[in-house]
């Protein structure tokens, strides 16, 4: 191994794509912890984040998660029964339940987006606008790589 190698050369792409997750996954708890969301379910920071950045429903949470029905029905009823989420009736479709976010979700998501919004400056700044660009692109790539072989 030459000493100019960078330490992450040897890595497998997926191990790298774990740990840089984790850079994410830790600043979100941080941050919620230090606002008083310490009682957030594993998934609830992509759940709250995503409603708040994007409005609206969750169409196939446990599709769009890789989690069973049931673990997506449990994840929605831990985060109404903590007040982060309100769960109603579709008054359209008696059989559809629609989600919003309460107060307390909407400041869990501002927290979680704070936070994430954060590693992505300090990225931008580190390697630059046009390797994160890059980076984005190939992900992304990546990702329809993973929709097309599923």
């Amino acid at each position: 191994m030459s000493d100019n190698k960078q330490w992450y050369a040897d890595l497998v792409l997926p191990v790298l794509l774990h740990e840089a997750r984790r850079t994410y996954g830790r600043a979100i708890r941080a941050a919620l912890t230090a606002e008083g969301f310490d009682d957030m379910p594993r998934l609830g920071p992509r759940l709250l984040g995503g409603m708040h950045r994007f409005g609206g429903q969750p169409t196939d949470l446990a599709g769009d998660f890789g989690i069973s029905k049931q673990a997506a029905s449990k994840l929605v009823d831990a985060l109404v029964v903590r007040g982060y989420l309100d769960r109603s009736v579709d008054p359209d479709d008696r059989r559809r339940m629609l989600l919003s976010l309460t107060e307390r979700g909407e400041a869990a998501a501002k927290a979680t987006s704070s936070a994430s919004d954060r590693i992505d400056r300090e990225l931008d700044q580190t390697v630059g606008a046009d390797a994160v660009a890059q980076m984005r692109e190939t992900l992304g790539t990546l990702v329809g790589l993973g929709e097309r072989a599923g």
